[in-house]
């Protein structure tokens, strides 16, 4: 074999492992970390999260649908048709996103305190200037 060839070889599985390393590494901290932002929208209490996933924000489909100008189709979660009669659905109280309930939304509003589809906050945001509850 040709040595500039057999250098390439060399310096390409050297850094292809470097690579598989760097890849490995970043995924076990990713994995760690908790995403939880403190900027306006997504910072909730844990007490607040609970909060919004109690027993006012699940619902049937055609309560959460009522008054709506435009139905929501699917759900974001698992992309199937709504429409079941009574069928639950989890609503998230600052945008008015739904999913399923048999989805397990719950687990991603825990871990993430946003909503999956639009990434709006759990609770909608006092106006500036006006005084909190």
């Amino acid at each position: 074999m040709d040595p500039d060839v057999a250098f390439h070889l060399e310096i390409a599985a050297v850094v292809a492992v470097a690579l598989i390393i760097v890849a490995i590494a970043s995924r076990g901290v990713c994995e760690g970390a908790e995403d939880i932002s403190t900027t306006g929208r997504a910072a909730v209490h844990a007490t607040d999260v609970e909060s919004a996933l109690g027993d006012i924000t699940l619902m049937t489909y055609e309560q959460a649908t009522t008054g709506k100008v435009e139905e929501e189709e699917r759900c974001a979660m698992c992309l199937s048709e709504y429409g079941e009669d009574g069928e639950l659905v989890r609503v998230v109280p600052a945008c008015g996103h739904f999913f399923h309930a048999r989805c397990d939304v719950d687990r991603w509003l825990r871990k993430r305190r946003t909503c999956p589809l639009c990434r709006g906050g759990l609770w909608p945001q006092p106006l500036p200037g006006l005084p909190q509850p």
